[in-house]
Formats: C-alpha cells, sequence, structure tokens
C-alpha cells in the first residue's frame, strides 16, 4: 500500500500564495510608492541627463534666478510694510474720534458740576425753608438722602480693592485677567447684605436705580467708565461687623479663586473713616395701578357679571 503526500492547493508543482496577497492596494502602496507616471518621467529624465541632453544651468540662469528671487522678496516686504502703515484718512479719522472723545468728556464732567451745583443750591434751599417751619420733615429728607445716595456720608467702613491680573495691559488678549462688571456686583451685594449704609466705586456713589455693566473691556457704573487697573469699593457702615458678615459669605472663596486663577489680586482693609460723595438729586418716579377710580371698578363689576 503506498502512502500519498500531500501538496499545497493547485498542484504538486504550483507557487504557494503570499499571505498578503488579498491586500493588493497595501502591497501598491508599499511596494512601488511613486506614481508610474512620475516614476517613467524620472527614468526619461535620468536616460537623458546620461546621453548629455539635459542642459546645465549656467552661472548667469542662476544669477538670474537668485535675482528675481531678491526681487519678489523686497516686493513681499514692501507690500507688508504697506499695509501695517496707517493710511492718512485713517489717521485723521482717529484723531477726529479722540478729540470728540475729549470734548464729550469735558462736557460731561461739566454738566456733572453743574447739577451738583445746583443739588446744593436745591438743599440749602429746603434747609432753609424748613428749619424754622417743619424741622421732622427737614430731618426726614436728610435721612431719605442719605439712604437714597443722593448726599454724601461720612463714617467708617471698608475698603476692598480688586486689581487686574498680568498689570491690567491696554491691548491685552486674555481678557479674563480683568475685573469684571459680575466681581464687583458679587462683592458690592455681599456689603450690603452685611449691613452697608452707603457704597461707592471709584467715587461713583450706588443707589438704588444704579447699574454696574461691561462695555467692551471697560466697566461702566450709571454710564461712567471706571479708570482701571485697580477697582476701590468703599462701603460706610459698622466696620467690624461688616468685615465679620463678609467673612462668614461667599465672597473670601471668590475672591481667592479670581487670585489663583486669573490673578486678580484683591484686598480687604478696615478704615475709621471713610467719605463717600453724594449721587445728586434723584429723579423721582410714581406709578398707580391701571384702571384706579371709578371706571375701573365699574370695569371690575362689568367683568365680573
Amino acid at each position: 500500500m503506498t502512502a500519498q503526500t500531500s501538496g499545497p492547493v493547485g498542484g504538486q508543482g504550483s507557487r504557494p500564495s503570499r499571505p498578503d496577497a488579498s491586500m493588493t492596494l497595501l502591497i501598491e502602496v508599499m511596494e512601488r510608492p511613486l506614481d508610474p507616471g512620475y516614476a517613467e518621467a524620472a527614468a526619461r529624465r535620468r536616460e537623458a541627463e546620461a546621453a548629455g541632453q539635459v542642459r546645465r544651468r549656467t552661472p548667469a540662469a542662476r544669477a538670474g534666478m537668485a535675482l528675481l528671487a531678491l526681487v519678489l522678496g523686497l516686493a513681499t516686504a514692501a507690500a507688508s510694510h504697506q499695509l501695517r502703515v496707517p493710511q492718512p484718512g485713517v489717521a485723521e479719522a482717529r484723531e477726529v474720534l479722540e478729540r470728540q472723545i475729549l470734548d464729550r468728556n469735558a462736557q460731561v464732567a461739566e454738566l456733572d458740576g453743574a447739577a451738583q451745583s445746583l443739588s446744593a443750591e436745591i438743599s440749602a434751599l429746603q434747609q432753609s425753608a424748613l428749619s424754622t417751619e417743619d424741622p421732622q420733615l427737614l430731618e426726614t429728607i436728610r435721612v431719605d438722602g442719605l439712604r437714597n445716595g443722593s448726599l454724601a456720608v461720612t463714617g467708617p467702613g471698608l475698603v476692598v480693592s480688586l486689581t487686574d491680573g498680568g498689570g491690567g495691559l491696554v491691548g491685552d488678549e486674555d481678557t479674563d485677567v480683568r475685573v469684571r462688571d459680575a466681581d464687583l456686583q458679587i462683592v458690592v451685594n455681599a456689603l450690603w447684605a452685611a449691613g452697608a449704609e452707603g457704597v461707592s466705586i471709584d467715587d461713583q456713589r450706588l443707589t438704588a436705580t444704579s447699574a454696574v455693566r461691561n462695555a467692551g473691556d471697560a466697566v461702566l457704573v450709571d454710564l461712567m467708565p471706571l479708570n482701571g487697573p485697580t477697582y476701590v469699593v468703599r462701603a460706610v457702615g459698622d466696620a467690624e461687623a461688616m468685615q465679620t458678615a463678609l467673612a462668614r459669605s461667599d465672597v473670601p472663596a471668590y475672591l481667592q479663586l479670581l487670585g489663583s486663577q486669573y490673578g486678580i489680586r484683591s484686598s480687604v482693609v478696615a478704615q475709621s473713616s471713610l467719605q463717600l460723595p453724594g449721587a445728586g438729586a434723584q429723579t423721582l418716579r410714581h406709578a398707580q395701578p391701571v384702571g384706579s377710580g371709578a371706571d375701573g371698578d365699574s370695569s371690575i363689576e362689568e367683568d365680573q357679571q
């Protein structure tokens, strides 16, 4: 009985298949990375160089190429410099805007001084008229003026300072290192809750209708821009009680977070005497219910029927 030997599939003399025979695309990429067209062009160039049919670049041609590259580089540099140089029209418009800003600021300062002068005159007239006729009403008006912020107030209190991180340089792209309106709002609200009788930010007295907002990178208090990089919040009241209440609030942890994350420096200092300016006479606002009076009552009755 003759033993039979098993051979490869396809016959005794057939060639064994490659293990990666099914990966034809990968085989082409690995073994022939150059495109056939490029390979043919490279082969023709080599044959032409061997036959001496390829012209070598002369020194004059190389010098011409270098000169052309130099001219193109100078033209690119001149165009880039021309784009960076401010145009005369742009510079003139900038100067006009700067003059207008300075003029408007001067007008605002003049009107603010006039408003303060008129407020002082009104206060003097009230005192002279009511000092003899109704002293109790005069005292009520004075207390109301202290509470609503129209009159200046003096007394002990706390001073909270916030300074931009990174020096607060103008044009700093990292705006997170700057003190924002939300930071000042948190500090001011905490001081009110701690029992402050009067609060100001950079000599801008806060009232019941005051608004602390951001306009771009500037902080505004009642539409008045504040000059950074340091913002000073002053609060008049019982300094010890306010300091204790502030320490029990979330403000210390918040200020520590601003310092560790954004480099914003802060400090809380008690003062024995502070003087906050007055905000001037406040605009009186009143409201009445819609439909009040006989007509309103009759309409309600008709609706109920």
